[in-house]
């Protein structure tokens, strides 16, 4: 009898997971529920290795990705060791579009009546079209992906009703699943104290962050000091006195999660602006400095997570517009009003432990089993 429970990252997860060197683990989607038995839980990494074969891949991946907008990295993933692990699988989870678009020639050819598939969604429905004109393709590639999918987790709510809304026919398959991280690890200090902190913390790597904005911000406001953490490209060269640039992302050895979330303790206000999106961008990073206590200005965009949850002025603070000055005007008012920013601290963590604590994602990822 298959019990097997196999986990599918584009990330490096396996070797962390087997040493036992894994801090922060909301990014591991499950694999660390109490209700799984460890000894049945496979995880696959992206892997490529030279052959013919993955030449010829890596060609079809290039092409596609290119004409057709979405991310395809079979040469990193089709082997006959994965396709086995596949075929001997009770239940698969696809942790993002980019592994499920990288899933498909593997999940031609299992049994889908032996075995669920499970993908969570953070962007399909909110890819850039580089050519309009191939945009049916585009919609169709999505689609026959979808049919492989059992469950379609959406991590924001507002790309699972643009998915809804897009793929009606499909959406018994879709549901809001909401991302949330380790509060037991992202926790505030002992002398966590809001009045004693001076920085304003940026983090994150993706491209729905609005870097330009970012950059005019520090530059307007000199008397302020900012800790970026990112890799983005136009942030590297920086050289504004006020700002602490830290080259890193998730994953890397530059920046651990201990060491982040000591730069999260001794934030005062962490600032994400973002482009507008559907995608659900800014998740992960809002959550982990609300969970530590340390308040939360970002860009309202259609694709927030979930509105009907956090309030603006209770559990963070929205800004509904990039404009410079209107960002510039709110940071300085919030960062010297601490009084009106400490209820909103101890806001953002009651909310954080209570609803996107694992505990709770551990529950909802059970009913799908």
């Amino acid at each position: 009898m298959k019990n097997k429970i196999t986990y599918v990252f584009s990330g490096p997860r396996r070797d962390n997971y087997l040493n036992n060197s894994v801090e922060a683990k909301e990014f591991y989607y499950g694999v660390f529920n109490p209700e799984f038995d460890s000894s049945n839980i496979e995880i696959i990494d992206f892997q490529l290795k030279k052959s013919i074969p993955n030449s010829l891949l890596q060609f079809f991946d290039k092409v596609f990705t290119k004409l057709f907008s979405l991310p395809f990295y079979t040469a990193r993933l089709t082997s006959y060791k994965n396709f086995k692990t596949f075929k001997n699988s009770s239940h698969i989870f696809l942790v993002n579009e980019n592994v499920g678009c990288s899933s498909l020639l593997l999940l031609f050819f299992i049994n889908k009546k032996k075995v669920k598939i499970s993908m969570f969604v953070m962007g399909l429905y909110s890819k850039k079209l580089r050519f309009r004109y191939f945009k049916f393709i585009h919609n169709l590639l999505i689609k026959l992906l979808i049919s492989q999918i059992d469950f379609v987790h959406f991590l924001g709510k507002g790309e699972f009703n643009k998915a809804c809304d897009t793929h009606p026919k499909l959406s018994k398959k879709f549901n809001y699943f909401p991302f949330s991280i380790d509060t037991n690890f992202w926790a505030p200090n002992e002398n966590f104290n809001l009045k004693n902190n001076s920085n304003i913390l940026f983090v994150g790597n993706d491209g729905n962050r609005d870097a330009e904005l970012l950059i005019n911000i520090a530059e307007a406001l000199p008397n302020y000091e900012f800790i970026f953490v990112s890799k983005i490209p136009i942030l590297q060269n920086i050289e504004l006195p006020n700002v602490n640039l830290i080259s890193g992302s998730w994953g890397e050895k530059a920046v651990t999660d201990s060491e982040l979330k000591e730069i999260y303790n001794n934030a005062r206000l962490t600032i994400i602006p973002l482009k507008e999106s559907s995608q659900p961008s800014g998740q992960s990073v809002a959550l982990q400095s609300m969970s530590v206590g340390v308040p939360v200005l970002i860009s309202k965009t259609t694709g927030f997570w979930d509105n009907e949850v956090f309030k603006d002025n209770v559990h963070l603070f929205f800004q509904n517009d990039n404009n410079l000055e209107s960002w510039s005007e709110k940071i300085k008012y919030l960062y010297k009003n601490i009084g009106e920013i400490e209820p909103i601290s101890n806001n953002s963590k009651s909310l954080t432990y209570k609803y996107f604590d694992l505990d709770s994602f551990y529950k909802r990822l059970e009913s799908y089993l």
